[in-house]
């Protein structure tokens, strides 16, 4: 009997495997891709209270390409479904994928917000394409979730705060090839505004918490793995973030003392993820 219970299993196992569905869908964590630009900063000692800025500095994203060819579809989202769609001419940011490095991914600067039940915030996203075959044709069709969180008005209604131009998150990636496959092209100049990477200090006491954070206009988010605790009694201290370097030389009665060392390196490709504010 147990021989023949092994056999009708072995037996049914494709039969069970044809049934059972891909997943739809994959989840990874994406972030773009910066070149920080020169800056001229004082490396003579400086003093900040509360909440400063003690460095900033502007950054391209670099290797932006244009999409060729129309593009739409949808994702399905819980019970609901995103709709995504691109037209030829728009330009696209690479996002470097956290676990699918062999995906080349890129994703839109303008935003989508897609209604999902009136009891849950709409959901703010971008529409995202990627090559993973390295044929400069787009094959797959994505979205990233941006890290801002719509809240209601006092009429009922869903506000959405700043949004920034570029930033990462969490990425949904379908599994299934686009219906026609879009062709792009890199391109040497585009019109993707640089972003503000600024390394800020708060101060609370005796303690100043420095992290990293990108700026564009009102919307402002900190930059994951980027943040350094440090209490007066371990002052001076040098901190590097993303290769800038701060020396904290102490801090006493709220105000701190500190010194520019070094600002982020050029020539150099910065990925930055962005979590919720």
């Amino acid at each position: 009997m147990k021989s023949r219970a092994a056999l009708a299993a072995l037996l049914l196992s494709p039969l069970l495997m044809a049934q059972t569905a891909p997943p739809a869908t994959i989840t990874d964590n994406g972030a773009p891709v910066f070149e920080a630009q020169a800056v001229e900063f004082s490396a003579d000692p400086q003093q900040a209270t509360g909440t400063a800025v003690l460095l900033s500095q502007q950054a391209n994203v670099i290797g932006v390409v244009r999409v060729d060819a129309p593009v739409a579809g949808s994702i399905a989202v819980g019970n609901a479904s995103i709709a995504l769609q691109l037209t030829p001419g728009t330009e696209l940011f690479p996002v470097v994928l956290q676990q699918h490095r062999e995906a080349r991914l890129f994703c839109t600067v303008a935003v989508d917000i897609t209604p999902l039940t009136p009891l849950r915030p709409p959901l703010v996203s971008r529409a995202c394409l990627a090559d993973t075959n390295g044929d400069r044709v787009f094959d797959y069709l994505g979205y990233m979730q941006v890290g801002v969180t719509p809240t209601r008005s006092v009429t009922g209604a869903w506000e959405t705060p700043p949004v920034p131009r570029v930033s990462g998150g969490t990425v949904i990636l379908a599994t299934a090839p686009i219906r026609s496959p879009a062709p792009f092209t890199p391109l040497q100049q585009h019109s993707i505004a640089p972003v503000t990477i600024e390394v800020t200090a708060r101060i609370v006491g005796d303690t100043v918490a420095v992290d990293l954070r990108s700026r564009e206009g009102d919307a402002s988010a900190p930059i994951n793995d980027q943040r350094v605790t440090t209490v007066a009694a371990n002052m001076p201290r040098t901190i590097t973030l993303s290769g800038a370097q701060i020396e904290l030389q102490s801090l006493s009665a709220g105000t701190l003392t500190y010194r520019v060392v070094s600002a982020l390196a050029t020539g150099q490709p910065i990925a930055i993820t962005n979590t919720r504010r």
